[in-house]
């Protein structure tokens, strides 16, 4: 969306778990030119913009602030007056503790239009995850949401006596954590009310931990909790004993990385989230088709025997020889590929294959660049090639450096190269000192000439289950 003076959209990127974005928050990142997005933001919600999307960190962490509110506003008319269609990324809702209406004010100031996308808040999906319901006819008919900071304006508003409903949500409530315990039994709250911390809600690293107005602060002390933080205070807390499904499910609190070799490709990934681990894909790479020539294409048909690498290959080899004027039935007979994936996206497009096993015999290999092909007799024809999205290295220098991770998932031999290899372009070596996990034996031997010895266990069997298939 391009025009003489472009577009802004403030878009709510939910409480953390990628699947809490709204349908339409995610057109508009598919459709940016540009993304500012802040430090709550699930970063993961990037790998679906275009390629040429360019990314602007605009987080603030305690204390340090990383851009400062007057240059974002700044920014955001100077990339809209330059024609560029604009999507300020939030965390929760944008309307919800975002600041959106100081950065909507600017744009209008300008001339600049803008729409606002909102977002599931934090308050609600926090409680949510933590089997809390905001509301129970029982404990709680009203809520209040509540900012954990204070400026110069709310603070005398506070002084009169806040309104509060049966539950209070605080958000990013922990630097005043004291403070906010010690008003609220003041203006009548029992020192006995529960409460509940919840620690990077809807995420694999969610952390939840419960108290009294009067014991909660020590408590979040003690288990050493930090921001982004939400603080629910209720009755309705009491709830969390019977109701905690997030806390139950079966690698919940696992940190595991998924080594990657190929661009998009997240199943591994969705399935470790969707049981509960904190899940991330590493390196994020990009994929740049490759044009057969017409002595190529005429050589591939005519081979006796032909393989594919990858399902990408699959997909841009029988694309060229449709364009080309070839079918399905110009193909060799014989026909094999490398996974059972790959396997499948042939099958669906009418070919049957059969499953490379270390076969000398003589073949065709249709596969990306950056691929390890063994074999003496085999003739080799790059379909794609592979590279880092240098887009994402301050994100993953980031997400990496700043989380436990235990384990490294590598699903190929090609994703352990590329695993090592950005680690030592990030400098961030330490990273291949944790547990591993494999899908098959080849890869397993192969980790190990990188130094990989200790095998997680239980990753490995939720792998060797072949669970995680039934979604492919």
């Amino acid at each position: 969306m391009k025009n003489q003076k472009g577009f802004v959209s403030f878009v709510g990127a939910g409480p953390g778990d990628i699947g809490l974005i709204t349908q339409k928050g995610m057109q508009c990142i598919e459709r940016a030119d540009v993304i500012l997005y802040d430090r709550l933001v699930n970063p993961r919600l990037l790998r679906s913009a275009k390629a040429t999307c360019e990314f602007v960190y605009c987080g603030k962490l305690p204390k340090n602030h990383i851009m400062r509110q007057e240059k974002i506003n700044e920014m955001l008319v100077q990339l809209a007056e330059q024609g560029q269609y604009v999507v300020r990324l939030k965390g929760g809702d944008p309307s919800v503790f975002g600041r959106v209406g100081e950065e909507a004010e600017e744009l209008g100031k300008h001339g600049i239009l803008y729409d606002i996308v909102p977002g599931i808040t934090s308050s609600i999906a926090a409680a949510t995850y933590a089997g809390i319901p905001i509301t129970h006819r029982d404990y709680s008919n009203s809520f209040t949401l509540r900012t954990g900071h204070y400026c110069a304006n709310n603070e005398r508003a506070d002084s009169k006596g806040q309104q509060m409903g049966d539950t209070i949500a605080y958000y990013m409530g922990i630097k005043n954590l004291n403070i906010n315990c010690k008003r609220l039994i003041e203006q009548g709250k029992p020192s006995k009310t529960k409460v509940a911390i919840i620690q990077w809600a809807t995420l694999g690293k969610q952390k939840v931990v419960e108290g009294t107005l009067e014991t909660i602060a020590d408590i979040v002390n003690e288990e050493n909790i930090e921001n982004p933080a939400m603080m629910i205070v209720g009755d309705v807390v009491s709830l969390r004993e019977s109701l905690a499904w997030f806390d139950k499910k079966r690698l919940n609190g696992k940190r595991v990385i998924i080594a990657k070799s190929t661009a998009g490709d997240f199943e591994l990934e969705s399935y470790f989230s969707a049981q509960g681990a904190e899940a991330y894909s590493f390196p994020i790479l990009q994929k740049k088709e490759r044009k057969f020539t017409e002595n190529e294409l005429t050589m591939i048909v005519n081979s006796k025997r032909l393989a594919f690498a990858t399902p990408d290959s699959v997909v841009i080899l029988l694309e060229q020889l449709m364009e080309a004027g070839y079918d399905i039935r110009d193909l060799p007979r014989n026909i094999a590929c490398r996974s059972d994936k790959t396997k499948k996206v042939l099958a669906e497009r009418g070919i049957i294959a059969d499953i490379l096993k270390g076969s000398d015999e003589s073949m065709v290999m249709i596969a990306p660049t950056n691929d390890k092909v063994i074999g003496l007799n085999v003739d080799l024809y790059f379909s794609h090639e592979i590279f880092v999205d240098q887009r994402f290295n301050e994100i993953n220098a980031r997400m990496l450096k700043g989380d436990e991770w235990a384990t490294v998932i590598f699903p190929n031999k090609a994703a352990v190269d590329s695993y090592v290899n950005e680690l030592v372009n990030l400098n961030i070596e330490h990273m291949q000192n944790i547990k591993f996990a494999y899908i098959g034996e080849s890869v397993k031997e192969y980790a190990n000439r990188f130094g990989f010895s200790t095998i997680d266990e239980e990753i490995q069997s939720q792998l060797d289950c072949n669970e995680w298939r039934r979604g492919q």
